[in-house]
């Protein structure tokens, strides 16, 4: 019989040869974030709840702000020192450096392995990929709604409108009852003109509309986005945005909003902390509801949008490992929870999510009217990110001048058709996107 300290030996001297075998097997996996460094954010608490899983890998989460990120990412990935997943940009001109230059990887494998299909809406896929892959996952959803004051209407009698008809009823009542601006437009800093643009645009054309304009043949001037900006100048003419919409700035119009002293303003899902802390107790006195269809054949289609998304390093040699970690991150149930509660909207469906999320009960509604339209298809939120910037400027200065009557809705989408033209012979737009089959 071996004795009995010896055989502790050896049990204790194995151990530790698994140990470190153990701990030489593990994969440290870089992962960059957008935040400042001190800044604890919710990817950190889910990477440490998947290391806890999967000991044979560790996700370690960097913070930078998008400054200082951005103009180092190229370099660094062209080097073989970047991090091997990361979040970046995915407007024009962003990702497309780093897609033409092979730095990063084609996630269209993991995307079908997945069923990556049954959570990313089409138009985020479609902002996501190109040459029929996706190289992108999306990271954070922001969504629009018209805000709406509920003690001001349950004062005069009103609810949420579901037609044209009443919500034009709803306007004449608010301006009877005093309130010279039913709808807070914010338009002295022209951005906020641009939330009704993109969802008018989206409604007129559909979302099969936006992506022939977009990844096609389409033109901005045709017939239905020049309906598109008809209806919003009609609007201002009615006094639907009070008697000058572009005076004050978005902060001046949501300050009065959360103080009762605005009925309505049509924004997104960003604002809804700010009220929170805004309106304290009285939060409950809000709530949300989709502009109803301006023509009697339109539907309801909700709006997302990303600014940013999911990306990995094609010199990684761990990207089945990290594939397994987005969807993780992104698509368990577990995880969805958790990125709502910390104020991070994932992308697709929430109705699994949203009840056993603790979340503003103006989020669950605002998700809640998206879940409810999906099935039509979804439109840009917010069309300045997706469009280049020369074409963001013209349209914001173009909004302001259709509000005020110095141009025409035809005018102002000739303009803008023009310019895209230009871009498009330029390369400068998005590249077409979509997924072969």
């Amino acid at each position: 019989m071996m004795p009995k300290s010896v055989g502790l030996a050896s049990t204790f001297l194995a151990a530790g040869i698994l140990a470190a075998t153990a701990a030489a097997a593990q994969s440290e996996i870089q992962v960059s974030v957008v935040g400042e460094p001190g800044q604890t954010v919710v990817y950190e608490q889910l990477a440490a709840s998947y290391n806890a899983e999967h000991p044979e890998t560790k996700f370690v989460i960097t913070k930078n702000s998008s400054d200082l990120f951005n103009p180092a990412l190229i370099p660094s990935l062209s080097s073989g020192e970047g991090p091997e997943l990361f979040v970046y940009g995915t407007g024009p001109g962003q990702p497309a450096a780093i897609i033409d230059g092979g730095l990063v990887a084609d996630l269209t494998g993991y995307y079908r392995q997945y069923g990556w299909d049954k959570f990313i809406p089409e138009s985020v896929v479609d902002v996501t990929s190109s040459k029929g892959k996706l190289w992108a996952v999306g990271n954070e959803v922001e969504t629009t709604a018209m805000f709406y004051n509920k003690a001001i209407f349950d004062k005069l009698g009103l609810k949420a409108p579901s037609t044209w008809e009443d919500f034009q009823g709803v306007i004449k009542t608010l301006k009877q009852a005093g309130y010279e601006t039913p709808i807070g437009l914010g338009g002295a800093d022209k951005w906020p003109i641009s939330h009704w643009q993109s969802m008018l645009f989206g409604r007129y054309a559909s979302p099969a509309g936006l992506q022939k304009v977009m990844f096609g043949g389409g033109a901005w001037n045709a017939p239905e986005f020049v309906k598109a900006a008809t209806r919003l100048q009609e609007m201002t003419q009615q006094g639907c945005f009070g008697p000058n919409p572009v005076a004050d700035g978005y902060a001046e119009i949501m300050e009065k909003f959360w103080a009762g002293k605005i009925p309505m303003t049509f924004t997104g899902s960003f604002a809804i902390q700010t009220g929170v802390s805004t309106a304290g107790d009285r939060i409950d006195d809000f709530g949300v509801f989709q502009v109803p269809p301006f023509e009697a054949t339109q539907k309801v289609y909700p709006t997302e949008g990303i600014g940013s998304g999911w990306y990995i390093s094609a010199s990684s040699s761990h990207k089945d490992e990290i594939a397994a970690f987005l969807n993780y991150l992104l698509f368990t149930p577990a995880s969805r929870v958790t990125l709502l509660n910390a104020g991070t909207t994932p992308v697709g469906p929430l109705s699994e999510a949203l009840p056993k999320a603790n979340l503003p009960k103006l989020t669950q509604a605002m998700a809640a009217l998206n879940d409810r339209d999906r099935a039509n298809g979804t439109i840009y939120a917010y069309l300045d990110t997706v469009t280049p910037n020369n074409i963001t400027t013209l349209t914001y200065d173009g909004l302001q001048a259709l509000l005020l009557g110095q141009t025409t809705p035809q005018q102002f989408a000739d303009e803008i058709e023009a310019v895209w033209q230009t871009d498009k012979a330029d390369g400068s737009i998005l590249k077409p996107g979509g997924l072969k089959p």
